[in-house]
């Protein structure tokens, strides 16, 4: 049976301004995420700029090799109206060896017209 993770509305943690480049973002951050043999480490982070690009970035790791992560993220707004979905996958390949996973898609008209009103955030994964 496949696991589902589904940390619903996790709530806006900030809304600040990146220096690197030099545009206003939002992130949600998470804590540590299991899924059969395979680990996100605590402080896995969704940004969404004020464009429209999004960066996910986390430390992942398996005990097992082969294993590949998919997850897929909902944004929404404060009254729980969908504003934008993004799948992503990441073969993790090698067991016990922690990696850098980050991956940026860039300025999306869509996600960039919800950023006002981007307020929760789920993660729904699997390995």
């Amino acid at each position: 049976m496949e696991e589902i993770f589904n940390e619903l509305h996790k709530e806006f943690n900030s809304e600040t301004f990146d220096v690197n480049l030099n545009m206003p973002y939002k992130f949600w951050s998470f804590s540590e995420i299991k899924r059969g043999d395979c680990t996100i480490l605590a402080g896995g982070m969704l940004t969404l700029y004020v464009d429209g690009t999004i960066n996910w970035r986390c430390d992942i790791r398996s005990s097992d090799s082969g294993d590949e992560w998919d997850g897929d993220f909902i944004c929404y707004s404060a009254n729980d109206v969908v504003l934008w979905q993004e799948h992503f996958h990441f073969d993790i390949s090698s067991q016990n060896v922690t990696k850098r996973w980050d991956e940026t898609r860039g300025a999306n008209p869509s996600r960039a017209n919800s950023f006002n009103e981007a307020s929760k955030l789920s993660f729904n994964c699997n390995c």
